[in-house]
């Protein structure tokens, strides 16, 4: 019983992960998102640090410029749902107030 217990947590913490990378491909789109070339369209830096089971995601609203610090910054743990919920929550929120966010019909 705890084996599948286990496994189920598991499943949903990769769920929530997926959706935090999903979110910020819908925000993103698949092109370059430099603000010189997307102009002020929101951009969504996602990294995962397997060492530290770890996830960065940094959010620039009117896009990214080199030397310009992130407008958010988001450090969930891989091994904590309640972290990645409220990750993906937030994400959620800010992909809601950006009207610029791409969808796969209009990235770049």
């Amino acid at each position: 019983m705890k084996k599948r217990l286990e496994k189920k947590m598991e499943k949903r913490k990769r769920e929530q992960i997926h959706r935090l990378l999903d979110l910020a491909l819908d925000i993103n789109g698949l092109e370059p998102r430099e603000q010189k070339v997307t102009g002020n369209l929101p951009t969504v830096f996602f990294d995962f640090s397997g060492h530290v089971g770890r996830i960065s995601i940094r959010t620039y609203s009117a896009g990214w410029t080199p030397g310009k610090d992130s407008d958010t910054k988001i450090w969930p743990r891989a091994y904590k749902l309640s972290e990645l919920s409220d990750a993906v929550r937030r994400v959620n929120t800010l992909k809601a107030e950006s009207p610029g966010a791409a969808t796969p019909r209009d990235s770049r």
